[in-house]
């Protein structure tokens, strides 16, 4: 029963963001019980965003998913923080490497520092702190690493073979393949 429900939600994540779900439903014939920790691990994350802006924290886990990703992850993490209203051109903004709202700016950046050893991880992590407190900084945190556990999943099982560009509204947005690095 519990592998049913969890087929059937991962056919409705494909059909509702045409995105390949393929190692989910692996994972759940596999080992129902590795997908249901990384479930567990997933809701870690969960809504918790800890005084942060909505800009911010969406913006950690589309960096999130960025730093380990080729495409297909990037955009359900832009898709979804589009569905739950952030600006479509914000997230482009991101994606190409232009500044854009300071917010989603520094949520974008914190999730990518936090994730490549960047040297400037100190200074975002204060400057999270100064102008949300501690439990932003957690929630950042917990954004960008369980929005990296999908495409790592996808990887393990062997499913990370295609890149694709992001669609955002209209616009094919070319990833500016830089900010996958430190």
């Amino acid at each position: 029963m519990i592998r049913w429900l969890l087929h059937r939600n991962f056919r409705g994540m494909e059909k509702k963001y045409g995105y390949d779900a393929t190692y989910l439903h692996e994972l759940t014939d596999e080992s129902l019980s590795a997908c249901i920790r990384f479930a567990t691990i997933q809701l870690a994350g969960g809504t918790f965003h800890g005084n942060a802006s909505s800009n911010a924290w969406f913006a950690a886990g589309i960096a999130g998913a960025l730093v380990e990703d080729c495409g297909p992850c990037v955009q359900i993490a832009s898709d979804i923080a589009m569905e739950q209203g952030m600006n479509g051109d914000i997230i482009k903004q991101l994606l190409s490497g232009a500044p854009t709202d300071a917010d989603a700016q520094l949520g974008f950046d914190y999730g990518r520092a936090l994730l490549l050893f960047s040297p400037n991880l100190d200074e975002l992590r204060e400057t999270i702190e100064v102008k949300w407190g501690k439990p932003a900084l957690m929630a950042l945190t917990l954004r960008a690493m369980t929005a990296r556990n999908f495409p790592v999943i996808k990887r393990a099982l062997g499913h990370a073979k295609t890149c694709q560009r992001v669609r955002i509204g209209n616009d094919d947005i070319a990833v500016n393949q830089a900010l996958k690095a430190a």
